[in-house]
């Protein structure tokens, strides 16, 4: 699978929180990735890793979760969950279509494509280029 197939942005929906965990996957430079997490309203999570020099798996090399908000009630148990099963140390990403396993620990979270990003886009395409109708705006 190629590199680039894992970067992007992802969420993680579950019955712990009201909001989805947003999660964002890049490839810094050579075996260097950051994973980026957040919850609306909540801290920022972040993990760097770098990709094993067999190719198979990811090591934590830093972990950073900011302390700054209040959580909203709503979804601060989710926001603890997903910090605790970072800190285990993301071991391994594999993408299959629009979904994303990461394993940490001996636990997984399954993620799905988040596509809001190109939602946006193709929104602001259809207003710079609205839907024309079909004849009679010009009489002859």
């Amino acid at each position: 699978m190629s590199v680039k197939a894992l970067e992007g942005d992802w969420e993680f929906i579950s019955d712990k929180g009201y909001d989805p965990v947003k999660v964002s996957i890049k490839n810094i430079m050579g075996h260097d990735w950051i994973v980026a997490c957040m919850i609306p309203k909540g801290n920022m999570m972040a993990s760097m890793l770098k990709k094993n020099e067999d190719g198979a798996g990811f090591k934590l090399v830093n972990f950073n979760c900011s302390s700054k908000k209040e959580t909203p009630k709503e979804n601060k148990e989710l926001e603890e969950d997903f910090k605790v099963f970072l800190e285990k140390g993301i071991s391994n990403i594999v993408r299959e279509d629009k979904t994303l396993i990461i394993t940490a620990g001996f636990e997984q979270r399954i993620l799905t494509q988040d596509d809001v990003l190109k939602k946006q886009e193709e929104a602001k395409m259809a207003k710079l280029n609205p839907p024309r109708a079909a004849g009679g705006r010009f009489k002859r």
